[in-house]
């Protein structure tokens, strides 16, 4: 049993940093960390518990544990590249939808790579690409993880405002992924009773005819919004400035104490919440209901957003890394 305290503690450490202050991004490490421990564990003592059942019925559970493992790959990949597909067909051929296709190639060519004639080189490579695609695929899942976790929360204390970030238009009509924000703002805004005001936030790009937030303000008032109920914010072009720009406004019009709920994507929540952190805003994000196909690629998009917020501390993880691998390769000289 003392075994189990390698998850729990961390586990008990995750939910009252997680109490304190959900934005904080050290918690998904902790929760993928706790995660990952109790699944070791536990199947250690699973292969511990069949030892009375014979050796072949434990190596036979070794097996299974240790198949599962690149079978998951093999399926995560593939997936990721069917997944590229329906992007491409659904959303055109940006770089943007390309990623989870590049995801999965990239992941089925390191396992190709294993099979090609070995020699020194390759091996120190391979050793060097395991590294940096460890520790991508731990980060990027660790922020799924833990941003379906936050999102699970209902919202319970009413805030005083609704902040609901841009995001691009279709000429100067509300595409559907934006439209779901509004959806959501709108849902909260009549669950506490048409009394928080809904900011928008969102500036005009140069492929749009107007801003991001008029283009809201009309898509709200035209299912019957009151306008009155609404404030804009339209200078922002990305969502640091959504939220430094927003939390302008409102500290202009509010000189009392005052907390928001930022609405984005689900997708999106995590790194807007990280950033209300980051500028002070009181409250937490919340995200709305996307299309599956579209998560993998934009997760990707937010693993890269989330790193370049902290990117001194991967810079210098990733050359610890790298220097570790350096010296291995001088030593086997």
């Amino acid at each position: 049993m003392f075994l189990h305290l390698f998850w729990l503690l961390p586990a008990l450490l995750f939910l009252l940093l997680f109490y304190l202050e959900p934005r904080r991004l050290f918690n998904a490490y902790l929760l993928s960390f706790s995660l990952l421990a109790f699944l070791l564990i536990s199947s250690g003592f699973l292969i511990v518990g069949l030892r009375h059942l014979g050796e072949a019925s434990t190596l036979t559970a070794i097996a299974l544990i240790a198949l599962l493992i690149p079978v998951c790959v093999i399926l995560s990949s593939v997936y990721l590249i069917f997944n590229g597909r329906q992007m491409i067909t659904r959303e055109g051929r940006r770089l943007a939808n390309l990623l989870s296709l590049l995801y999965g190639l990239t992941i089925l060519f390191y396992l190709a790579s294993f099979f090609l004639p070995r020699a020194p080189i390759l091996n120190n490579l391979l050793m060097l690409a395991n590294i940096l695609l460890l520790y991508g695929t731990g980060l990027y899942l660790s922020y799924i993880l833990y941003g379906f976790f936050c999102n699970l929360f209902p919202i319970q204390q009413e805030p005083d405002y609704i902040i609901v970030l841009g995001s691009g238009l279709i000429g100067d009509e509300v595409p559907p992924l934006l439209a779901q924000r509004l959806d959501k703002g709108r849902a909260v805004y009549e669950q506490f009773g048409q009394r928080p005001k809904l900011l928008l936030s969102g500036g005009k790009g140069s492929d749009e005819l107007l801003s991001e937030a008029e283009a809201m303000a009309r898509y709200l008032t035209a299912a019957g919004f009151p306008e009155q109920d609404l404030i804009l914010e339209n200078k922002s072009t990305t969502t640091f400035e959504n939220l430094i720009f927003s939390k302008k406004i409102l500290d202009d019009r509010t000189k009392k104490p005052y907390s928001c709920l930022v609405i984005t994507n689900s997708f999106h929540a995590l790194r807007a919440g990280v950033y209300m952190r980051k500028v002070g805003l009181r409250g937490r994000s919340l995200g709305s209901k996307t299309a599956f196909y579209y998560l993998p690629s934009a997760w990707i998009r937010e693993t890269a957003g989330l790193m370049h917020i902290y990117w001194k501390w991967h810079v210098l993880i990733l050359a610890g890394f790298l220097l570790i691998w350096t010296l291995r390769l001088l030593a086997g000289r």
